[in-house]
């Protein structure tokens, strides 16, 4: 069984050639997928609904470069973990491409609470361009990586100059850059009497008192306002916010967090619910049902709807098990 490379094999490589050892490829590969061919070459680009509305892009890697970049992947993530470990650190604030975390994890959070405050990060991937990439693994206190295998592993993860959805080599670069912004406003919640987490570019923070603290938004007249305090921590983190859905929600209204419901228990929002039912009961009554694409309504497919069902199903599990604890918990006192 081949040792797994650790976070000081990783800094202690100086060449490509040491790098493509510790990814167990030959080094004509990784200059051949990297330079030969280029990076840029290698991409496909699609749209995907959101469950929002609208759409995302996907670029997806070809087989050759998406390889090499799930072993680049796999690297980060173990020294992430050994970084974790040597510094006692509980991954309970990141939820976006995490093993074990989810967006119901992530919405337990603030489950029940009298305030919501919802904000996103605008263009998330694309505000981690090639530059900043490669200066987290140089300057980074836990990496500070040699300049040429920084270089390497930022040139195979970036698409056109920033990181692109539909990278292996994506979600763990994003969630080892914002461990900072995390923890500091982790630290400003906790401090404010409130619960923060992230998944991906969503940002909630929640809280059992009356109003939510003016440090992290003010509910004006004419919508929400950021406050200060929170902004600068963003912004000095390297991010924009995006105001337009910046969202402060109040008991009884609902609150929502990534898509679901969270009042009381966290749910699936009875519309999306009820939108399932209908695309099932046109099916089954026509043969046939139309969800809105890029290219307008086009038809659905069994295994779209499977998925859709599945996702209500998946909550309703969670919520099973949740409420099993709670009772072990009434028994047992």
């Amino acid at each position: 069984m081949k040792n797994i490379p650790s976070l000081d094999d990783l800094k202690a490589a100086t060449t490509r050639r040491d790098l493509a050892k510790l990814l167990n490829v030959k080094l004509v590969f990784l200059t051949n997928v990297l330079y030969r061919i280029g990076v840029d070459n290698q991409y496909s680009n699609f749209p995907i609904p959101k469950r929002s509305g609208g759409f995302r892009i996907i670029s997806a890697p070809s087989s050759k470069l998406k390889d090499l970049q799930s072993k680049i992947a796999s690297l980060l993530i173990n020294c992430r973990q050994e970084i974790f470990a040597i510094n006692g650190i509980e991954n309970n604030l990141s939820h976006g491409f995490e093993k074990d975390r989810t967006i119901i994890t992530n919405a337990l959070k603030h489950r029940g609470k009298n305030v919501v405050l919802n904000l996103d990060l605008s263009d998330f991937f694309k505000s981690f361009n090639f530059g900043r990439v490669r200066g987290f693994f140089l300057s980074n206190k836990d990496f500070k990586l040699h300049p040429d295998i920084a270089t390497t592993i930022a040139k195979a993860a970036c698409y056109q100059g920033s990181l692109p959805q539909g990278s292996p080599c994506s979600p763990v670069i994003t969630n080892l850059i914002c461990n900072i912004l995390d923890v500091r406003l982790a630290m400003l919640a906790k401090k404010l009497g409130c619960a923060y987490s992230r998944y991906a570019d969503d940002i909630t923070f929640s809280t059992n008192k009356k109003a939510i603290p003016e440090e992290l938004a003010l509910n004006v007249t004419d919508g929400v306002t950021l406050g200060r305090k929170l902004r600068n921590e963003i912004e000095r983190a390297g991010f924009e916010i995006n105001d337009s859905k910046t969202r402060l929600s109040f008991k009884p209204a609902r609150h929502e967090v990534t898509g679901l419901t969270v009042n009381r228990f966290v749910n699936v929002d009875r519309r999306y619910s009820k939108k399932v039912r209908a695309f099932a009961h046109r099916l089954y009554q026509t043969g046939s049902y139309t969800i809105k694409s890029a290219d307008g309504e086009v038809d659905g497919t069994l295994q779209q709807l499977e998925g859709m069902f599945g996702f209500i199903d998946q909550i309703d599990k969670f919520n099973n098990i949740i409420n099993k604890k709670i009772e072990i918990k009434r028994n047992t006192y």
